[in-house]
């Protein structure tokens, strides 16, 4: 899975145009559409997996890969944009649709991991940020997963099926981590966030972990 978001960073990668082979914008859009598509099916099937009864409805598959489906395809929205621009306010709002993007990623059930798709896509994106911040958002982004694991284990036991879908998850989640990158990373003009949004930012994102981890004991 993690091939989408690699054929994507071909778009954006720094080096000299004759050495690089540059895809045309027509098929990073169709990558971002079809890899969304496709991490969608893939979500549906491991949804099932982890459930404890597992059933089907066509409105909640078509949902749900319709959903990833968005994200894929805003998310190569960014990787273009990233390539064929270098003004300020193109840039932020193709970010802007990209992180709009994220959000179908949220609804319903999936709000657990929201955590750990942003909180991982800093950590993996921010590479001029100090160690200790990359560090907490990693850990922020970790909660959810050992959390929504344990889970597994009191629905399964320590059993293959618990192992098949811990690792699904871990793949799942990190590609969408992974493609997040195109929004997330900063861009390349020098200007940077506020200190005190940052901090801000980071406050949120330990509110929303509490409540995730409130509401998850509680159940």
């Amino acid at each position: 899975m993690t091939d989408v978001a690699a054929q994507l960073e071909v778009a954006i990668r720094d080096a000299p145009r004759e050495r690089v082979h540059r895809l045309h914008p027509a098929l990073i859009f169709a990558i971002g559409l079809f890899g969304g598509m496709a991490l969608g099916i893939i979500a549906r099937a491991w949804m099932r997996l982890i459930s404890d009864d597992p059933e089907f409805s066509w409105s909640g598959t078509i949902f749900i890969v319709g959903g990833f489906t968005v994200f894929g395809f805003t998310q190569s929205v960014v990787a273009v944009a990233r390539r064929r621009t270098r003004r300020r306010w193109t840039l932020t709002i193709a970010r802007v649709i990209g992180t709009i993007g994220l959000l179908p990623l949220f609804i319903g059930a999936g709000a657990v991991m929201l955590p750990t798709v942003v909180a991982g896509g800093l950590a993996r994106a921010r590479v001029e940020w100090t160690k200790v911040a990359r560090w907490i958002c990693l850990a922020i982004a970790l909660a959810p997963v050992l959390l929504v694991g344990s889970g597994f284990v009191g629905s399964f036991g320590w059993s293959l099926h618990t192992a098949a879908g811990f690792l699904a998850m871990i793949a799942l989640y990190g590609t969408i981590v992974s493609a997040t990158r195109f929004t997330f990373t900063a861009q390349a003009d020098g200007w940077r966030m506020k200190r005190w949004v940052t901090i801000t930012g980071f406050v949120v994102l330990g509110l929303l972990l509490l409540q995730f981890m409130v509401g998850f004991i509680a159940r």
